[in-house]
């Protein structure tokens, strides 16, 4: 095999592709466990009212792991859409170890159901959890109605607008 030029060639590239693709994952093994890329900040935007520190801290306190290139963002939108009160969170990488979050609010249209059922539509007409102290309109209908009556409020108090009267 030695004595054929072809034959040692092509061994000898094989040994060359095998070498390259051991040095290449070594050195991602290295670059993505490294701690000079683990997560140190993140950082987070938006108008937040009603979302306190504290709630976005022990939601995501031992949760998020991992290094700028491990770290699952979907996983972290998750957490963040569990909050009371966010809506839609946006999660990107920020070089070289920060999370950079755009949080979008829930804005309460009117309370939905009774007593303990009570929960809160938002201006998209989605249900979600949260409280409120300002007086809001009462909502009420049958389970997936929600947006339609949402829809309809909105477009009752443009037609009142003009009149300065309110639903």
């Amino acid at each position: 095999m030695w004595n054929n030029p072809r034959h040692a060639n092509v061994a000898a590239n094989l040994l060359y592709a095998a070498a390259l693709a051991l040095i290449a994952y070594t050195g991602s093994r290295v670059l993505f466990d490294s701690q000079a890329f683990s997560l140190r900040t993140v950082v987070i935007g938006g108008e937040l009212p009603h979302v306190t520190r504290s709630e976005i801290v022990s939601a995501l306190q031992r949760r998020v792991t991992g290094t700028i290139f491990t770290v699952d963002l979907e996983a972290v939108r998750a957490l963040f859409e569990s909050v009371p009160w966010v809506r839609r969170a946006d999660v990107r990488r920020g070089w070289p170890d920060r999370l950079e979050v755009r949080i979008e609010e829930h804005v309460a249209l009117a309370r939905w159901g009774q007593g303990s059922e009570q929960r809160l539509v938002n201006t998209h007409g989605e249900l979600f959890s949260g409280r409120v102290d300002a007086p809001l309109p009462a909502f009420s209908g049958p389970a997936g109605s929600e947006s339609e009556v949402a829809r309809r409020y909105a477009a009752f108090r443009e037609l009142l607008a003009p009149l300065a009267l309110e639903p």
